[in-house]
């Protein structure tokens, strides 16, 4: 196997998991195709480049972030391989320096005393309530266990190992009962996302339950989310990304059948609002916030490389 398909199949995988993480690793992998590059005679850089990091970008179809990155790497050809690296190097510091705006908004939500649900692992979330911690504020965070691959357990040690005293885990059916009686007097639930689009959000199964629960209960949504999120596409089911069967049960018996998507795309509500580094969004700001914060993401596809 070569190291591409390497890289391809730890992502598919879920060896790699994180929209962050996925696009970190994409863009590690150009440098590893840049090396491939040099032992190859007459080849396109600009092809030979880009057609090995789409394989990696679209090897989960819901992952803008990384596919956003093609787009502003490769949005036309540059005079050698090197400046490929550099744009790339420009656009890992575009994530962070987006991360680190949005840090502020998120914590200045978090108020002394209250009481926060937050579903799988984002970890944008995760250092806002570290932020809200680091500032003094005292408030609980009540967390999923989010089957099958357990990432609630990710965020229960982020935020214990940052030491936040007051954390709860929950099963995943407890949520939407939760919620819906408000027995906790939940303030708000905090989720991530791993697309945005402009009519809703991708992200773990679960959310879309979670979402609808709260706004019935009148209880803030509040999806953080870098606008490098944002999907230029029109928004399809076929996004939504279906696992393997043996996740959730390995040993099933051969005839059961299974359903298994990863993802739930939640419409936007009124209760909704996107914390995001151009600050805190209504549904219909989205859009023209992304686009004007990063022109490049546009609604036509990726280059050509034919």
């Amino acid at each position: 196997m070569s190291p591409i398909s390497r890289l391809e199949e730890d992502i598919k995988n879920l060896k790699v998991q994180g929209a962050t993480n996925v696009a970190l690793l994409v863009l590690d992998g150009l440098n590893l195709a840049n090396e491939i590059l040099k032992t190859q005679k007459n080849a396109d850089p600009y092809v030979f480049l880009l057609e090995r990091l789409i394989r990696l970008a679209f090897a989960r179809p819901a992952e803008p972030l990384a596919q956003n990155a093609l787009r502003f790497i490769f949005h036309k050809k540059q005079p050698s391989p090197e400046e490929y690296l550099q744009l790339a190097s420009q656009f890992k510091k575009m994530i962070s320096e987006s991360k680190n705006k949005m840090g502020k908004y998120g914590s200045d939500l978090i108020t002394n005393g209250g009481v926060y649900l937050t579903h799988c692992h984002s970890s944008t979330v995760s250092n806002m309530f570290v932020s809200a911690h680091k500032q003094a504020k005292q408030f609980r965070v009540i967390l999923t266990e989010t089957r099958p691959l357990y990432q609630g357990r990710i965020t229960a040690n982020e935020l214990i190992d940052a030491g936040i005293k007051d954390v709860t885990m929950i099963i995943d059916d407890v949520a939407t009962s939760l919620l819906l009686q408000n027995k906790m007097k939940i303030s708000g639930v905090f989720i991530g996302a791993d697309l945005l689009s402009q009519d809703g959000f991708i992200n773990k199964v679960g959310s879309l339950g979670i979402a609808h629960m709260a706004n019935e209960s009148h209880i803030p949504v509040y999806c953080s989310s870098i606008l490098l999120k944002f999907d230029p596409r029109p928004y399809s089911d076929e996004l939504l990304e279906h696992r393997q069967s043996s996740e959730i049960w390995p040993d099933a018996p051969l005839k059961l059948q299974f359903y298994t998507p990863a993802f739930d795309f939640v419409p936007y509500s009124q209760n909704i609002q996107i914390i995001s580094e151009a600050g805190i969004l209504k549904s219909h700001e989205i859009k023209k916030e992304a686009l004007k914060s990063y022109p490049f993401i546009t609604p036509s596809t990726l280059p050509d490389i034919n």
